[in-house]
């Protein structure tokens, strides 16, 4: 898989609440930062994932941007309560997420 490719196979997974998934497609040093956490690890963002699972979800993407190694995709999170615009800027090393940047207005989940 291609950057692109691994990019958008981690929105799959989360929106699909396959937090499984998404072990094979990140760095063991990951850096994740968004208006609610921040993990500088696959470890403790995985763990967190897993204490307070994703709920199962659509998305629908409006424009992938990529550039060197990274990839920004910005979608609609489509929940049942309604739905909320994201970015998300992935940052690769040798063909795994390496960092996240999560973008969104977290008014709506407060």
């Amino acid at each position: 898989m291609n950057n692109r490719d691994v990019a958008m196979e981690f929105l799959r997974c989360f929106c699909a609440g396959d937090i499984n998934g998404l072990v094979p497609l990140l760095a063991e040093d990951l850096q994740f930062k968004g208006p609610f956490h921040q993990f500088s690890s696959n470890d403790a963002y995985l763990d967190s994932l897993k204490n307070d699972p994703p709920e199962k979800c659509g998305y629908r993407v409006f424009s992938v941007m990529e550039s060197g190694d990274s990839v920004s995709i910005y979608y609609d999170y489509e929940k049942s309560d309604g739905s909320i615009t994201i970015a998300q800027l992935f940052t690769f090393k040798n063909q795994k997420i390496r960092e996240i940047l999560l973008v969104f207005d977290g008014r709506g989940f407060v």
